[in-house]
């Protein structure tokens, strides 16, 4: 059964892929090279309430993947990788509570939620990184996994630096900060994608 549910890991970034289409293209004027993805859900968007609907969907999706790839990973995986997968778990159920914490619109003042926001993404980012660090140094020397375990490490080491260089995009108020952002959050959802659909199909 766990394993059947590992298929929404698939699910969850479909769910991402569509708000950022859906989103960029029903604000006239969105910019996806500059602006960050955020700004759909900030306070004030335009489609706030209907593209945080989505994004909670993906998290929930988010969740169950996890949560059902730490029950596969308990049949083989090392507790390395299994801790690994708690990672991300623990990070999407943090990450479920951007919903409460919206971005400030562009150009606001910073508000209590707004501080909460970055509060949240703070605590994300090392989980971020952490999450396919573990699991693929756990699966680096299996047979069956090698690759993928190989995948993840790059996975998780790309993360750290566009994740720090998306950082200083964002403080120094360069141009291009959507193009390094989804740089970063693409390399997850695509990680994500793989790590779905590798359980999904692996044989029992």
């Amino acid at each position: 059964m766990a394993q059947k549910l590992t298929i929404f890991g698939a699910i969850a970034v479909f769910f991402y892929v569509f708000h950022v289409l859906l989103g960029g293209w029903l604000w006239e004027g969105y910019r996806h090279l500059h602006q960050p993805i955020s700004d759909l859900t900030a306070q004030g968007a335009p489609d706030r309430g209907m593209l945080t609907a989505i994004t909670f969907l993906y998290g929930i999706c988010s969740i169950v993947f996890a949560a059902s790839g730490y029950l596969v990973f308990k049949r083989f995986a090392p507790k390395i990788s299994r801790a690994g997968m708690l990672v991300f778990l623990a990070m999407h159920i943090v990450s479920i509570t951007y919903g409460l914490f919206p971005q400030n619109a562009p150009g606001a003042p910073l508000s209590f939620t707004g501080v909460m926001h970055l509060a949240v993404t703070a605590l994300i980012v090392p989980l971020t990184i952490l999450a396919p660090l573990l699991i693929g140094i756990g699966l680096r020397k299996d047979h069956d996994f090698k690759v993928y375990g190989q995948y993840s490490i790059a996975t998780g080491l790309f993360i750290l630096i566009a994740g720090g260089t998306t950082a200083i995009f964002f403080a120094q108020g360069w141009p291009y900060f959507g193009l390094v952002e989804r740089l970063n959050i693409g390399a997850l959802q695509l990680w994500m994608l793989v790590s779905s659909l590798l359980l999904f199909t692996m044989k029992q």
